[in-house]
């Protein structure tokens, strides 16, 4: 799977979701489709193991959503 070429400036949108944490998407300008994602949490990185969490899980997500096919079965969740 190749990676889809994004712009370096992008349409952006942060949601508070309650707690300290906030949620920021960013979007293809062209296609609309969301192309990454950023989770933060309150307090300083390096004071917060959350935060070193949250910073995996946007980049992992952000990592999906920029690939030009769907997940490969490999990565894929199975729900039981």
């Amino acid at each position: 799977m190749q990676k889809k070429e994004i712009p370096n400036r992008r349409p952006c949108v942060t949601t508070d979701v309650g707690e300290g944490l906030a949620v920021t998407v960013s979007f293809h300008p062209d296609t609309g489709d969301a192309v990454e994602v950023f989770m933060t949490g309150r307090g300083k990185a390096s004071d917060n193991p959350m935060q070193d969490a949250l910073y995996n899980m946007g980049v992992k997500a952000s990592e999906l959503m920029q690939m030009d096919d769907s997940v490969g079965e490999s990565s894929q969740v199975q729900a039981e």
